[in-house]
């Protein structure tokens, strides 16, 4: 169990390629989510090659099943032997185009005067239908028919089954959208956030989902109520494909690899889903690791989403012929503890687009601080022992701290080894001017 496992963006489709591919967003092209409104990207291309790609030259049984969000069918172009009938991200859009602008107005019927509402549908309400007829539902039982054919054709296999869930809206059908009492509910400590001395973005409405200025305390309540139904219905369908695993004899000799390409803002300063920002609620993210002949063990240095992929190619005895240069084993943590790795206890994140606006922030955390590069707006430095909730951005205090400015060196170093040259430029000639005005002003005192 890795205590301290972060994304290394915020956002599906980066998150999800650093994963697949092991190298980061500036390397694969892939910096953006596909196939929203506005941005530019469609698709992961086929000449960045996946873990896909490399089992199947394995010789692995290779199945895919659920959310993809890196292109239309791209698991059945990479050679994926079983995937759902209906293929996946059909999306006919080229390059260039708007795909569906989302509808900005939907949340107006939640502002009117003397209106009460008990659900708010497109943030959380009760879903028809119950667990059989749920997503989580389908995809496991999808699952269950893959492991049952891969006991049957004797080969090691590869799957991947990829839940929609927990994401935005919280429709979460019956007995689960009732299970949590909201009034147990403990609300975020930054959920009144005033966003003062931070980046101004922060508090605009890039999406839909970012209006929340018409949820109530109690609405809040009742919605987080509902974000823990829902994980508790996904909880279900991953026991049941843990239990097909084991009906099948193989789970003894499985690796198993829970994780998600991001978190949830849930509330955190008031708001929902996700956007450009570092806050821990989007960065960190679950990730659990069973593997045969490892002893379970709780790990709490830094790891990265990204970390998966090399885990897995050395896992498998994979040959990529592009290698995941920015993706490191996480067998020796898993082996021997977190001694095991002896580099700087941190981890980095990026936000270059957020679908179709760019941003470009660079970011890195510690356990003690975190540091946010944020060329569009003023930087964050946060002490996360002293304010794990984010609420104060030392950043803006004159003068540097000698921690932020370490943290701006690891930054730098970071951007230098993984040949980030854009960025790496600009954050260069900040950190110049940056230095260079403390000099300044330390000559005046």
């Amino acid at each position: 169990m890795f205590r301290t496992a972060c994304t290394t963006t915020g956002l599906c489709s980066p998150a999800r390629a650093a994963l697949w591919t092991g190298r980061l967003g500036h390397r694969t092209g892939l910096d953006d989510n596909c196939n929203v409104w506005h941005s530019r990207l469609t698709r992961l291309e086929l000449n960045q090659p996946t873990l896909i790609e490399w089992a199947r030259r394995k010789g692995y049984f290779v199945g895919y099943f659920g959310k993809w969000h890196l292109g239309r069918d791209g698991p059945i172009l990479r050679g994926a032997d079983r995937y759902p009938p209906q293929g996946f991200d059909r999306v006919q859009s080229p390059p260039g185009k708007v795909d569906r602008k989302p509808d900005f107005t939907f949340t107006r019927k939640y502002y009117q005067p003397g209106a009460r509402f008990i659900e708010k549908p497109g943030f959380y309400a009760r879903a028809a239908g119950s667990y059989e007829n749920s997503e989580p539902a389908r995809l496991a039982a999808q699952a269950r028919e893959f492991l049952h054919e891969a006991r049957q054709v004797g080969k090691p296999f590869f799957l991947t089954v990829s839940f929609n869930a927990v994401h935005p809206p919280y429709h979460v059908p019956e007995p689960y959208c009732r299970l949590y009492d909201p009034a147990l509910v403990q609300l975020p400590a930054s959920l009144g956030d005033s966003f003062a001395g931070k980046p101004a973005y922060q508090n605009e409405i890039m999406w839909p989902f970012h209006d929340t200025g018409h949820l109530s305390e109690d609405d809040w309540r009742r919605l987080i109520a509902h974000y823990y139904g829902f994980v508790t219905l996904l909880d279900r369908a991953l026991g049941e494909i843990d239990a097909a695993l084991a009906e099948n004899g193989l789970g003894e000799n499985t690796m198993v690899v829970i994780t998600a390409d991001h978190g949830d803002m849930v509330g955190a300063h008031n708001r929902f889903d996700k956007g450009p920002y570092c806050y821990d609620e989007i960065m960190r993210i679950p990730l659990l690791i069973r593997a045969p002949g490892i002893r379970p063990r709780e790990l709490h240095r830094h790891v990265s989403l990204i970390d998966v992929n090399r885990t897995l190619v050395e896992w498998m005895g994979l040959e990529p012929d592009v290698p995941p240069e920015d993706s490191r084993s996480l067998i020796p943590l898993m082996e021997r503890g977190d001694g095991a790795w002896s580099e700087a206890d941190e981890a980095f994140y990026r936000y270059e687009w957020y679908n179709g606006r760019w941003f470009g922030i660079r970011a890195v955390r510690t356990p003690a601080h975190k540091y946010c590069f944020n060329p569009v707006g003023v930087d964050e430095f946060y002490d996360l022992r002293a304010d794990p909730a984010e609420m104060n951005n030392l950043a803006t205090i004159p003068g540097p701290s000698p921690a932020m400015r370490t943290l701006q060196q690891h930054l730098l170093s970071h951007l230098a080894e993984t040949k980030d040259a854009m960025l790496y430029a600009k954050f260069k000639e900040y950190l110049s001017v940056s230095a260079a005005g403390s000099q300044a002003t330390a000559g005046k005192r």
